[in-house]
């Protein structure tokens, strides 16, 4: 613990309502920590939102405060014998377990992948929830200062940095022999990269529909690309397009 930290203790106990004010300010320091991460995550329309950080910081902190109790507590022993309690081994289960929550929070939707930042934040919150029980006031406070940064800060730079978007296109063309890769060049030659491809032939084998995940750059304009396509090939047809997250 800080000097801060002994201070806020000491202060609990000094206006007489005992260490019972002490655990109850970790609990609310607890939820407020969960409660503004999760504010974060609620506003961006994420599966886990403000509750549920809410709820895993809380119990977080509730684990570590059980699991700093029961070394205190009295344990009956044999004559001469020597009882060691080890207080981190709740708050490893907690730490494990909150995998279980995040792995709920990720989604995977072809090539998307949704959810990643939501289950590290799951698992941040937790943590600040064991420092916020074990007294680290301090430390629970910066941490989700750090954390709230992260989300918040980081991701208006990251719109700001040049970055590649994604979607998925899918053609449909007459079959021919090497029109899988006649159609690859024809769009890479506009300077967009194929991060993959996939086929099927469809109407008696006469027909392919291709799938293609592309990637270009924000200046690039996809719909020059799309309409050189389609005038490029006899019988070529833009099935549909999807935007992805990489």
């Amino acid at each position: 613990m800080t000097g801060l930290d002994e201070l806020i203790d000491q202060w609990a106990m000094n206006i007489g309502l005992g260490r019972a004010i002490s655990l109850t300010l970790r609990l609310l320091l607890a939820a407020l920590a969960g409660g503004l991460v999760g504010a974060e995550r609620e506003v961006r329309g994420r599966q886990a939102g403000w509750r549920t950080h809410m709820l895993v910081c809380i119990g977080s902190a509730l684990v570590m405060i059980v699991s700093a109790e029961v070394t205190s507590l009295r344990w009956p022993r044999p004559e001469n014998a020597v009882v060691q309690v080890d207080p981190t081994r709740i708050a490893y289960g907690v730490m494990t377990g909150i995998g279980f929550l995040g792995g709920g929070a990720i989604v995977k939707d072809g090539f998307t992948i949704r959810g990643l930042t939501t289950a590290a934040a799951l698992w941040c919150v937790a943590g600040v929830g064991l420092a916020s029980g074990l007294g680290l006031y301090t430390m629970s406070a910066v941490a989700s200062a750090v954390i709230l940064g992260v989300l918040w800060a980081l991701n208006r730079l990251e719109k700001k940095l040049p970055r590649r978007l994604f979607r998925l296109l899918t053609v449909r063309r007459p079959w021919e022999p090497g029109c899988l890769m006649d159609t690859i060049r024809r769009i890479e030659k506009h300077g967009v990269k194929v991060m993959g491809t996939s086929f099927q032939r469809v109407e008696d084998l006469s027909a392919v529909v291709i799938s293609v995940r592309i990637a270009y750059t924000r200046q690039m304009s996809y719909e020059t690309l799309e309409s050189e396509l389609l005038q490029s090939t006899e019988g070529f047809q833009v099935v549909s397009v999807a935007e992805i997250e990489n």
